[in-house]
């Protein structure tokens, strides 16, 4: 049957609107393929972003990481302005912004030095954390960076306060000390509460610090040891400064350690 020929231009017309009907569709599909393509990227770009900002980086795993010695971490001790519900994060100096610190340690390292010893860290690493080998450079560098990061507006250039630990212990001021305090009446239920918040992170029944020996058990000691170990610190112990821990709440705890041993 012969078509015709005035169906022709109709019949033209629905090729031709079926025709661009799917040019239209094909570049819709570009766009979106296109559109889904680099919103993959945006997320990349963002994730490797995120992965090298200071909430995740080297130093402050190094910070949070646990001492394969004793089971210590700078972070137990020393807050970063998020971990201030450590007990013994009151007791010491925070890090934030160390590594710019005119001085630490009351002018054991002054100006460069404080850099190069990570604010002080390299005497933590040795001495509380026991670690066997050195920090290294590149360890120094990461906290440095980590410091940094977690700074404030307002860190301080220069943290000080009173002890006789410092620059070398004062053993003749100790016995002035010891003088002091022992002339306190202390108070056992108080140092109780002192007890577990400056001392009951290593010294607890409960611990899990490494190698410290729980002094709730078989005390041998007297007022004048714990005065000593206190305010001037013995081996792996901390020394704690008088503007943190003071005469009187070290009197309690005494009298807390005497009245469960018995003595």
């Amino acid at each position: 049957m012969r078509i015709k020929e005035n169906f022709y231009p109709f019949i033209y017309m629905i090729f031709f609107i079926l025709m661009t009907t799917v040019i239209i569709n094909c570049g819709k599909d570009d766009k979106t393929s296109q559109n889904t393509s680099e919103k993959k990227d945006d997320t990349t770009k963002k994730t490797s972003t995120t992965q090298t900002t200071g909430s995740d980086s080297p130093g402050k795993e190094i910070f949070y990481k646990k001492s394969s010695e004793n089971n210590i971490a700078c972070s137990d001790c020393h807050s970063d302005g998020t971990n201030t519900s450590n007990s013994l994060t009151k007791y010491f100096s925070n890090i934030q912004g160390a590594n710019k610190r005119t001085s630490t340690y009351l002018g054991k390292f002054k100006g460069e030095e404080v850099a190069l010893n990570a604010g002080g860290a390299t005497i933590c690493w040795k001495e509380y954390m026991r670690m066997k080998t050195p920090m290294t450079e590149d360890q120094i560098k990461t906290l440095n960076e980590y410091y940094t990061s977690v700074a404030t507006p307002d860190s301080p250039l220069e943290i000080t306060y009173e002890t006789i630990a410092l620059p070398v212990k004062d053993k003749a001021k100790l016995k002035e000390v010891q003088k002091v305090i022992m002339e306190l009446k202390g108070d056992p239920s108080k140092g109780e509460q002192s007890f577990n918040n400056a001392c009951g992170f290593c010294h607890a029944e409960s611990s899990t610090v490494k190698k410290v020996p729980s002094v709730l058990e078989d005390f041998e000691g007297n007022v004048k040891s714990i005065i000593f170990n206190v305010r001037l610190g013995d081996a792996a112990m901390p020394f704690f400064k008088k503007d943190v821990l003071s005469d009187q709440e070290i009197a309690d705890i005494s009298s807390y350690l005497l009245q469960k041993s018995g003595q």
